[in-house]
């Protein structure tokens, strides 16, 4: 019988113990149009706003990854996320050279990655940079493109990010 109590006891805080690690895993990463949403929800609440909206854009997401075909896009996403105001003007001459973000007001964003959208969109409000200086203000229908990338820190660690081109139309007065 103590045998029996022993192995019955045993099975038990196995059972336990597997339990508890359900809670743990890698889980799934948010997704774009979580994020986007997350994105309005933050602006929303910065502004005071109830009106702005985010769609995720295929269109834009299919133009970052052409972006990040190219070796200049690492160095792109390193002065977004440092905030290098000095390296700024390069960055802005390669985004705005795109006819497709013509006429219209670019922002991009940048933060340290993570799968909880909510954190995600706090994450990318925490380092961004317009492109076309002349008019900073994105109206409240706005697109958004999403990249998860990295760079090389001036450590040499690589850090993952987020990464985010934000388009909406010129507001109207």
């Amino acid at each position: 019988m103590k045998t029996m109590k022993k192995i019955l006891a045993l099975a038990l805080a196995g059972v336990m113990a597997l339990a508890l690690l359900t809670g743990c895993g890698t889980g799934s990463s948010a997704s774009h149009k979580s994020i986007a949403k997350a994105m309005a929800d933050y602006a929303n609440g910065h502004w005071g706003k109830t009106t702005i909206t985010c769609t995720s854009s295929a269109e834009l997401d299919a133009l970052l990854q052409m972006w990040a075909a190219d070796p200049r896009f690492e160095t792109a996403v390193k002065v977004v996320y440092t905030d290098d105001s000095a390296s700024l003007p390069t960055i802005r001459s390669y985004f705005s050279s795109n006819p497709a973000l013509s006429n219209k007001v670019v922002c991009l964003y940048c933060g340290k990655y993570d799968k909880d959208a909510g954190k995600q969109a706090i994450n990318l409000n925490a380092h961004y940079a317009y492109i076309n200086t002349s008019n900073i203000d994105l109206a409240g229908e706005r697109q958004i493109g999403l990249i998860t990338t990295s760079f090389t820190d001036t450590n040499g660690k690589k850090v993952k990010v987020r990464f985010a081109v934000v388009v909406s139309e010129i507001p109207k007065p």
